[in-house]
């Protein structure tokens, strides 16, 4: 149905704001049909899941994307794993919007890691361009804020990239 008002919809900002949306519904939709599989949610396959929705996206654009995921990297609940896959589609949707404007081409990578605290580690980090300056000022927007919200709901830690150094966005959640 979005995809349909999305085709229907004569302006711009409407038809980008329904793709986003088909988009989101999309990935949720794949988390969900992991989660129903018997046995333990996988993180690794939520992850290369989003990777491959996004791909449409980016491989047009000469943008890749990919997902490293410890082979150490058990025990997340159904919860935590659709929503860790959330909010990093939000954080790779956001690097292709506007890390990889003016037919920039790149990579997108997505790692994810237990630390020695026994918290899983997520960094989603990219070679495009830097910051606009209303992010290296701190302003977050409204997918920056839905990270934050979404990865807080599981008790998680969302960390952005400090003003001048590398673009490495940051999730981290008990395990």
């Amino acid at each position: 149905m979005l995809s349909l008002q999305g085709r229907r919809a004569t302006s711009k900002e409407v038809r980008e704001a329904l793709a986003n949306a088909t988009a989101r519904v999309a990935v949720l939709a794949r988390s969900r049909v992991e989660l129903d599989r018997p046995g333990q949610p996988s993180l690794r396959t939520a992850l290369q899941q989003v990777c491959d929705a996004l791909d449409s996206q980016a491989e047009p654009r000469s943008i890749s994307i990919s997902a490293e995921v410890a082979p150490d990297l058990q025990g997340l609940g159904a919860t935590q794993v659709t929503t860790l896959a959330l909010a990093v589609n939000e954080l790779a949707t956001n690097a292709i919007k506007h890390a990889f404007r003016e037919d920039r081409t790149g990579h997108i990578r997505i790692t994810a890691r237990l630390d020695r605290a026994r918290h899983v580690v997520i960094i989603v980090d990219d070679d495009g361009l830097p910051f606009a300056e209303a992010v290296s000022a701190g302003k977050s927007g409204l997918g920056l804020t839905l990270v934050r919200r979404l990865v807080e709901s599981i008790n998680g830690t969302f960390v952005p990239p400090p003003q001048n150094g590398p673009k490495c966005f940051e999730i981290r959640v008990p395990l």
